[in-house]
């Protein structure tokens, strides 16, 4: 008998611990589920996705700080179905690379500015161009006018490209440089560090810059060795790349709107069930404004540290560059902006 009841009572003890290890309990008593766990049935959340997303945005900038939420936020509103694996400081690709990607289905996403319009639209290439453009009033009346609109369907039906969540303020481009630049005069015969963009480089050429194209990983090195003797981006580009280290002046010449985009494959995006591209656009829409947010709140303060760390600031008078730039805007209208007139533009634009 004394043998039946320890049988009896070993088999209660083994069920209490297999239904123990069965189940996390909270303090309050729910049972959570492993991490692991699928989806409940029904939830409408049945598949699984594991995508990348490339940028050239500098790790700690409140853009990557926002493309990490973003992933977060895609796992979270999925019921934990998608997975993004952030990639930034150019580890995976650079900025133009990364573009062509997206476009072959290479790569899943991308953030950067305007670039995708720039790359595959150069007709349309006028949304980029120093100088045309002034407030981010302006550029969010152009992004959703008629006229970048097409651009936009466009690039969704013939380059695979896809914005979603619209644009998220980053900052004005300014300069920064070892030459003092007051005026347009001083801005003669100095080598400027530019990237790729091919209006940004004819408009500073036109202006009396040498534009010397460079990726941002070269930047630092160019201008300690002296190859290049100025750059041009918005202040918090300058911070991450420790310009104030080899650049003595910084002018604010706000020369263009700078906004960043999340570009995604429209044949991923086309692809899923409508309850996921819900849950893109939500997330995406969700992160542009916490984005732009922190963005505009920490502007001033990456300018600052320019100044802290020893630059100084030259007031630059930017008329002369405006007008220098005109020229290049009539070029640019009769070789490949065809089709379109900058009274077109500024009207898009809502410029008075």
């Amino acid at each position: 008998m004394k043998k039946v009841f320890a049988c009896m009572m070993t088999i209660a003890m083994i069920a209490a611990m297999l239904t123990g290890c069965g189940s996390t309990q909270s303090n309050s008593g729910d049972i959570t589920p492993p991490a692991d766990t699928p989806p409940a049935e029904g939830s409408g959340f049945d598949q699984e996705y594991t995508w990348d997303l490339s940028t050239t945005y500098a790790t700690g900038t409140p853009i990557v700080d926002g493309l990490y939420h973003f992933a977060e936020l895609l796992n979270e509103y999925s019921d934990g179905t998608i997975t993004l694996n952030v990639f930034p400081d150019g580890t995976l690709y650079n900025e133009a690379d990364a573009i062509m990607a997206v476009k072959s289905g290479e790569l899943d996403f991308t953030d950067s500015g305007t670039i995708a319009i720039t790359t595959h639209l150069p007709q349309y290439g006028f949304i980029s161009a120093p100088f045309m453009v002034t407030t981010y009033d302006q550029i969010m009346t152009l992004w959703d006018s008629d006229l970048i609109q097409e651009a936009k369907t466009e690039l969704e039906e013939n380059y695979n490209t896809r914005n979603v969540g619209g644009l998220a303020y980053r900052g004005f481009r300014n300069m920064s440089s070892n030459v003092a630049i007051s005026n347009v005069d001083d801005i003669q015969g100095v080598l400027l560090r530019m990237n790729t963009n091919v209006v940004m480089n004819s408009v500073f050429n036109a202006i009396g810059a040498v534009c010397v194209p460079l990726s941002l990983n070269e930047l630092y090195t160019s201008l300690q060795t002296g190859a290049v003797q100025s750059s041009e981006g918005p202040w918090e580009q300058m911070v991450s790349y420790n310009l104030y280290e080899v650049q003595d002046y910084i002018m604010e010449t706000k020369h263009i709107v700078e906004a960043s985009c999340i570009w995604m494959s429209n044949s991923l995006y086309e692809s899923l069930p409508e309850n996921y591209q819900e849950v893109v656009d939500r997330a995406a829409k969700e992160i542009n404004d916490e984005i732009e947010k922190n963005c505009m709140a920490a502007e001033e303060a990456y300018k600052q540290t320019m100044i802290d760390n020893g630059c100084e600031v030259v007031e630059c008078d930017i008329s002369g560059f405006i007008t220098k730039s005109e020229s290049a805007w009539d070029q640019l209208f009769q070789d490949t902006w065809t089709g379109f007139t900058l009274d077109q533009v500024r009207e898009a634009a809502g410029i008075q």
